[in-house]
């Protein structure tokens, strides 16, 4: 299922649960369901939030009322699948809003119904960005998914932070460090900035990642196409026609690194969904050092490995892992080399190794 099938779904379901919280005769089991489908994607808050805004609108038109609610029934196809871990007693069956008749109430009793269940919920857990500069952080092993008031989707690595402010002729994002994976919503008319302290990227309506590694910043394309410009600095200051300044496009498929000094590298052909496999908790190694699968783990995880044997420390990987999970990673070394494992405190794990590696 594509973003945009995501979300016809999505807004067809929150429409479905605005007529469904209209009947004051919810059950806890009801609640429950809907507390669960908020949960499951940010995106479901941001078009329940959307449908609401709409309903109260069309609750000031002054003949609204003398319009009689459809019986509206929905078929089975479209339920929505809950997730296994909700706690259900087994004697309380949720009756979906699929099968029930719309019925009318005042708009008054369905926001608030809405607004009560995101708190129930714990808002903390999701955060729907509104037009004003907002800032986004997130902590060691912390990965959020935010979805912007234009729509667009950003997935947010851990020890990230994002400055967000949209005007009415331009979308700016400022990522001053960590990675980010950006699903930018359609608009001509308002371009979509991302800056960082090595480069800025512009789109319309694309799919494309950035991240920092080490002094440079790495930009990748998995759909449309993006300006990349490198940014001035004291390493690299602006001069008129200087190669820094260059403004290079990249399309689907391609990748390209911009320095701390000098100028931008070639632009290289990779495999997008690989390179931004970290947006879905994957980490993806195919011949990487055991470093740089060390260096990877401990930006996505509270816990940090130390390696400190150079042997060890350059001996290839081919794999794909759990980012959430750096114990996976040192199960499978030690079943390919002779690795010592130490603890000296919760956080940290200590590499060596025991003979030939």
């Amino acid at each position: 299922m594509n973003q945009s099938e995501r979300r016809e779904r999505a807004a067809q379901e929150a429409a479905e649960w605005v007529l469904h919280l209209a009947d004051q005769n919810m059950t806890r089991a009801q609640r429950t369901e809907y507390v669960q489908w908020l949960r499951e994607s940010p995106l479901h808050v941001a078009e329940m939030l959307r449908v609401a805004h709409v309903h109260t609108a069309l609750a000031h038109f002054p003949r609204w009322k003398d319009i009689a609610p459809l019986d509206v029934s929905f078929p089975p196809a479209t339920t929505v699948e809950l997730s296994r871990s909700m706690n259900r007693p087994d004697n309380c069956t949720a009756e979906s809003p699929r099968h029930r008749p719309a019925s009318r109430r005042s708009a008054r009793f369905w926001v608030a119904a809405v607004a009560a269940s995101v708190v129930t919920m714990g808002v903390a857990l999701t955060y729907i960005a509104h037009f004003g500069p907002q800032t986004i952080d997130t902590g060691a092993g912390e990965r959020r998914e935010v979805t912007l008031a234009d729509g667009s989707v950003v997935r947010i690595s851990p020890n990230a932070t994002l400055r967000v402010r949209f005007t009415g002729h331009e979308r700016r994002v400022l990522l001053s460090r960590g990675d980010a994976l950006f699903r930018v919503a359609k608009d001509s008319t308002k371009p979509f900035l991302v800056e960082t302290d090595r480069a800025s990227v512009r789109a319309v309506g694309t799919e494309f990642g950035i991240e920092h590694q080490g002094d440079s910043v790495v930009v990748t394309v998995e759909e449309g196409r993006v300006a990349v410009t490198q940014e001035a600095t004291a390493a690299a200051p602006a001069r008129v026609n200087s190669l820094s300044q260059i403004e290079v496009s990249l399309g689907a498929d391609q990748q390209i690194v911009v320095p701390q000094a000098g100028p931008m590298g070639l632009i290289r052909k990779v495999d997008s969904r690989r390179e931004l496999s970290w947006a879905d908790g994957r980490l993806v190694f195919e011949h990487d050092s055991v470093e740089e699968v060390v260096r990877r783990f401990n930006r996505f995880n509270r816990v940090q490995i130390e390696v400190r044997d150079p042997k060890l420390a350059a001996r290839p990987v081919s794999a794909v892992f759990d980012a959430s999970d750096p114990e996976a990673f040192i199960v499978f070394l030690e079943s390919v080399a002779n690795v010592r494992v130490t603890r000296p405190s919760p956080d940290v794990i200590v590499l060596t190794s025991e003979g030939p590696t």
